[in-house]
């Protein structure tokens, strides 16, 4: 019989194959962690996009109305504003209970510009000096929040009204 020398061995004992597979799993394990956790970022970061994209748009849509109007004047709740123009009124409005901001056109059905993720929207109309309406609008959605106000002049108003 011949006795095993360390210079012949061969192949893996089981405790080293053992210890690979452990070492092999943690480095698993950890780029799993890593993938999930830059797929959670990714996902917050796209619904803040997406949120930011929303306030923005409805913003622009209430803007332009406000440019083109000759006069405003706020709802008696104060949860809304009309715009008058040559052609008629535009109305937007806050509705609290489902989140809404809605909007008419005169002689047309209400719409909604912003569903159920509107938190707060506040309209001032400052018709004392400048004719400029100033609106605030405060969305959430998930974990995701976003704010936009903006003061908007009114560059059809009548200088007498």
């Amino acid at each position: 019989m011949s006795k095993m020398t360390p210079t012949n061995r061969t192949g893996l004992t089981l405790i080293e194959l053992m210890v690979a597979l452990a070492v092999g799993l943690i480095v698993m394990l950890g780029t799993a962690s890593l993938l999930a956790l830059a797929q959670r970022s990714w996902n917050r970061e796209w619904e803040q996009a997406n949120l930011q994209r929303d306030v923005s748009r409805a913003m622009l849509k209430v803007k332009q109305s406000i440019r083109n109007g000759t006069h405003a004047q706020l709802d008696a709740d104060g949860d809304g504003v009309k715009i008058y123009h040559t052609a008629g009124w535009i109305r937007f409005w806050f509705v609290p209970g489902q989140k809404d901001l809605r909007y008419q056109l005169e002689g047309e059905a209400e719409q909604t510009l912003l569903d159920g993720i509107v938190q707060n929207a506040t309209f001032e109309v400052n018709t004392a000096t400048n004719k400029t309406v100033t609106v605030g609008l405060e969305l959430q959605k998930g974990n995701s929040e976003a704010q936009l106000s903006s003061t908007t002049l009114m560059r059809n108003y009548a200088s007498g009204t």
